[in-house]
């Protein structure tokens, strides 16, 4: 992805040549701003390399032998390169390595035992930021899913490829052509590191900080590959060894924003990659501030700045009380209250439970949760008289991308400092229908504006009869007309609800779940016939199927022949 930007030599360059999907076969990566070479264009399998051609131009570490395709992507030999090549194909979604067609991912005791060593090679002061910036990106993907890395010291002063005493080395590297490479989790113990060129450490001013490239590297380790926007401009190609888990999402921790990807912040997952996942590894912590990045308005330090109470203890996943900077943020000296701290997610995220840990001889008495709405920020709870350490704060779901405590009064013993020491953001009801790709048997265009499937499960509960809100089937095709939700794979849940257009609510409908048994149907769930309702509620026993429709029989009392679905909600409980 982005890892192998200025790395590049002229020579390398070319083998980010961009190509016509399924006519040319050149492109292996796609590097922030590298110009990518076309060749000639012309029919399809016109230009076709051959693999020998597409071997020369392929990348290759010359320590390991190991080939570097899309960027940071690792292929052993020249068998899985010929595998690669022979499989180049069209990305789409958020999807996972497969092997044989089978996902290439950690199973049973494995995922919650990926043990990992740090080399000390690193040199100190770049040991430190690897250690953090690693515990920090394994926090974001355990919040996500049950999976957990696990961080060995004991095993950094001889962290190499021939450590068996942990399931991967963290490990430096220099001219490397890239900035990290990480591997899969088929791949044999020899070539599964993780190695960080010393390019990473001067890529300002890039958005991307180390936390985040190792988010993304080890997305990878999990078993995920790229994901790209725009697959049919041909800017970036993918083999054909995976398959889908969640609809494309362009601001994924898995896209590459030189690809045409949309990110330009700083590379953490969104929803779609947390119930990605999540159907990969079953649910994790659940606690988004894990995957945030964290600031503060000041930030008490001492020893001539070298001992700080940094704002990144306040989401680094533990909740010792000790009141120290290692444990806690703390406000500067003398700049006054109120001072805030807080927990950037990057990308919008449904929040209604935040959980504060102060410290245990220093919480603070007075203080408010905040979010940011787009254009101000919004109290979800006010607290004066505080005299608990930890204190939990239920409130109606919020989409933000940005949480913050601010604090208006410190401890008792000092009213001056406010000490958090963790604060943790939920999300108790997960809507499993942001992870679905949503489709139609026909839909309403006018002119080049059309009432799109996809505004089922945009995360809007609008209720507005408009194409920025609903879905709508085209006029003349008669009745039943379809939208459905496809989740990549099984799915249980037991409640369903509907958000459907003011004035505009279909009278009779039927919620349908596919059944893969018998060869496959539509089973009904629920039918609704003389609905006078804009919003309802389906509940029942669990329900595990891999996808979900919603069958119209009649349209609205005003437009009979139209059946409107603003947003379609899936819930485990």
């Amino acid at each position: 992805m982005e890892l192998m930007r200025k790395k590049l030599t002229e020579s390398k360059r070319n083998v980010w040549g961009s190509m016509r999907l399924m006519a040319l076969l050149a492109s292996v990566g796609c590097g922030a701003g590298v110009a990518p070479q076309a060749l000639e264009e012309g029919p399809v399998g016109t230009h076709r390399l051959s693999f020998e051609e597409f071997e020369r131009r392929t990348y290759r570490e010359p320590d390991t032998g190991i080939y570097i395709v899309e960027g940071d992507m690792p292929m052993s030999n020249l068998e899985e390169l010929r595998e690669y090549y022979d499989g180049l194909s069209r990305p789409g979604a958020l999807i996972v390595h497969t092997v044989g067609g089978a996902n290439s991912i950690w199973f049973g005791s494995e995922k919650l035992n990926l043990t990992y060593c740090v080399s000390t090679g690193f040199g100190s002061s770049r040991y430190a930021q690897v250690v953090e910036a690693m515990a920090r990106a394994a926090n974001a993907w355990e919040s996500a899913a049950n999976v957990n890395f696990i961080h060995v010291p004991a095993q950094d002063s001889a962290c190499d490829a021939a450590n068996p005493n942990v399931v991967f080395d963290v490990r430096p590297g220099s001219g490397m052509g890239y900035l990290a490479r990480p591997f899969f989790p088929n791949t044999v113990r020899s070539y599964s590191n993780l190695i960080i060129d010393t390019s990473a450490f001067f890529e300002s001013p890039s958005p991307h900080s180390l936390a985040g490239l190792l988010r993304h590297e080890l997305g990878h380790v999990l078993g995920l590959r790229h994901e790209y926007t725009r697959p049919e401009d041909g800017s970036c190609t993918e083999d054909s060894n995976w398959r889908t888990l969640t609809p494309f999402d362009a601001d994924s921790v898995m896209n590459d924003p030189a690809c045409t990807g949309g990110s330009t912040v700083d590379l953490q997952l969104t929803q779609r990659d947390r119930i990605g996942i999540r159907a990969l590894y079953g649910p994790g912590n659940g606690n988004l501030a894990l995957m945030g990045n964290s600031s503060a308005s000041s930030t008490f330090c001492s020893g001539n700045g070298m001992h700080c109470y940094s704002p990144n203890r306040v989401n680094d996943g533990s909740r010792d009380t000790t009141s120290d900077g290692f444990h806690s943020w703390t406000n500067a000296s003398d700049v006054g209250l109120p001072q805030w701290v807080e927990v950037n997610l990057g990308h919008p995220h449904v929040i209604n439970q935040a959980v504060v840990i102060g410290s245990r001889s220093g919480f603070p008495q007075a203080y408010s949760i905040e979010y940011w709405n787009g254009t101000a920020w919004v109290a979800t709870a006010n607290v004066t008289g505080n005299t608990e350490v930890q204190r939990t704060h239920d409130f109606a779901p919020v989409v933000t991308s940005r949480v913050r405590l601010l604090g208006r009064l410190g401890s008792f013993t000092q009213p001056g400092y406010v000490r958090v020491n963790e604060i943790e953001l939920y999300n108790t009801h997960e809507n499993l229908a942001l992870g679905a790709n949503a489709s139609a048997s026909s839909s309403y265009c006018s002119g080049s504006t059309c009432y799109s499937p996809f505004r089922v499960n945009d995360g809007i509960p609008s209720q507005e009869l408009s194409p920025s809100a609903s879905w709508t089937n085209a006029w003349g095709t008669g009745l039943p007309q379809w939208v459905e939700l496809d989740f990549g794979g099984l799915r249980t849940f037991r409640r369903i609800e509907l958000y459907m257009s003011t004035n505009g609510a279909p009278q009779s409908f039927t919620i349908q779940v596919w059944d893969a048994n018998r060869g496959g149907r539509w089973v009904t769930r629920d039918f609704v016939t003389g609905n006078t309702l804009d919003r309802t509620t389906h509940i029942a026993s669990p329900t595990t199927t891999s996808k979900l429709r919603i069958l119209g029989h009649l349209g609205s009392v005003a437009q009979p022949g139209y059946v409107r679905i603003n947003e379609i909600e899936v819930y485990e409980n």
